[in-house]
């Protein structure tokens, strides 16, 4: 990183020229009607550090720490201003140079020794979902008064009754079920290997019907995405640079990823591991898998399903990856189906990596207008393409409401295809 522990480069923080086109764009600034809760303001407080006009205090912290990275202000800004690594470098400086209060180090501590590990997270999940289902979650908030009590009320409320069960199985290449187009390797990650197996499972499914034998390799992690977006950039590092080494040898044409906020991480490697060749290779051979199958083309019989579909875009696919009509098409390609955009689709759902963990009010503001703008949509389910905006949607929708990644959708479709014995 150009930056890190010593802030953003002085370079970089000027290119910054306070327009102010970011500012309607901004979810926390839109909330605050705060200037030290814009991306120019939080830009202006990394200049005024650099000009050592201001400390490294609680105030500077709090409005870094408040920014969900959600890159909406990167679309909208005329000077090109590159401000996903000005923020994550500012963070990255907090974590090195400020000592935080105790409650906060405690709860960051617990969260980054459990998420990016699948085999700590796995029995934490499933208890968690039990206990959800036995009341817990009505009691949890009124017993904690903070801290790391705090953010397991609010883990609690965010996971879903039943934990999927179908992932497919690690260590295996799938063989394509269509005549073959080429061999692709699959990334599971963290929170989707615990969380989300049914969206794996239908990535293979559909890739496999698409043409492509799929790679599943035993032994991946967590791609660092988590760590990286909340300023743990040597914890980032090393999980991105372990996962490297495990996969750089495999002969795959492209590696495909269902999450938007690791896919923005793992496609930007030579920031988070400058200078290291075999990342920077990794790193261009990562796809979407709505970027992937958009760009192949779709050539397998997909059946209707017949169902009203509101799209909620993930931030780090429309914002940092640039992802947009691609899911859009992928989803009207399924027969039958009435693809719908909620009123201000384009703003963050509050979900944003750990956001919703330690910074649970703004997210439960913009989680509540989220799911209140989908649900005047009469959906019949909600695609997202990604496992934390699907997460945080649930959390604050009617629990009738069905959630799904679109490529469980077309998994779904290509299932009724099945079915009918056309396929």
């Amino acid at each position: 990183m150009s930056g890190g522990a010593t802030g953003p480069e002085r370079k970089l923080i000027d290119t910054c020229v306070h327009c102010g086109f970011c500012l309607p764009a901004c979810p926390t600034y839109q909330l605050s009607a705060n200037e030290a809760e814009s991306p120019r303001g939080r830009i202006d407080l990394m200049r005024r550090h650099s000009d050592g006009a201001i400390q490294l205090d609680s105030d500077f912290v709090g409005h870094i720490d408040s920014c969900l990275g959600c890159m909406a202000c990167v679309k909208a800004c005329p000077s090109g201003v590159d401000y996903e690594t000005l923020i994550v470098e500012a963070r990255s400086m907090i974590q090195s140079s400020f000592r935080r209060p105790g409650r906060q180090r405690l709860v960051r501590k617990a969260i980054f020794a459990v998420m990016p590990y699948p085999v700590r997270m796995r029995p934490l999940v499933r208890l968690g979902s039990l206990a959800k289902r036995l009341g817990a979650e009505r009691v949890a908030p009124r017993l904690s008064n903070g801290g790391v009590a705090a953010t397991f009320a609010s883990a609690l409320a965010l996971l879903p009754r039943m934990t999927s069960s179908s992932a497919p199985a690690r260590g295996r290449l799938y063989a394509a079920s269509s005549p073959r187009r080429g061999t692709v390797g699959l990334l599971t990650g963290c929170v989707s290997a615990v969380v989300f197996g049914s969206t794996e499972q239908a990535a293979v499914d559909v890739l496999r019907a698409e043409g492509f034998d799929v790679l599943v390799p035993a032994g991946q992690g967590c791609c660092g995405a988590l760590a990286e977006h909340s300023g743990e950039s040597p914890l980032a590092a090393r999980l991105a640079r372990k996962l490297v080494a495990r996969l750089d040898r495999e002969q795959v044409d492209a590696w495909i990823t269902t999450s938007a906020g690791c896919g923005s991480t793992l496609k930007s490697y030579d920031r988070l591991l400058p200078g290291e060749a075999s990342a920077a290779k990794f790193s261009g051979r990562v796809r979407d898998i709505h970027e992937f199958l958009h760009q192949q083309g779709l050539r397998a019989d997909y059946k209707p399903l017949g169902i009203r579909i509101a799209y909620h875009p993930a931030c780090h696919l429309a914002n940092a990856q640039g992802i947009v009509d691609e899911p859009l098409a992928l989803l009207r390609a399924i027969p039958g189906c009435e693809v719908l955009l909620p009123g201000q689709s384009g703003t963050c759902c509050g979900s944003a990596g750990i956001y919703n963990l330690i910074e649970p009010a703004t997210a439960e503001a913009l989680g509540t207008a989220k799911a209140s703008a989908i649900a005047e949509l009469r959906p019949d389910v909600v695609a997202a393409g990604n496992p934390g905006c699907l997460l945080q949607i649930a959390r604050y929708s009617d629990p009738g409401l069905a959630s799904a990644h679109p490529v469980e959708l077309l998994a779904r479709s290509l299932a009724a295809a099945t079915a009918s014995g056309e396929a």
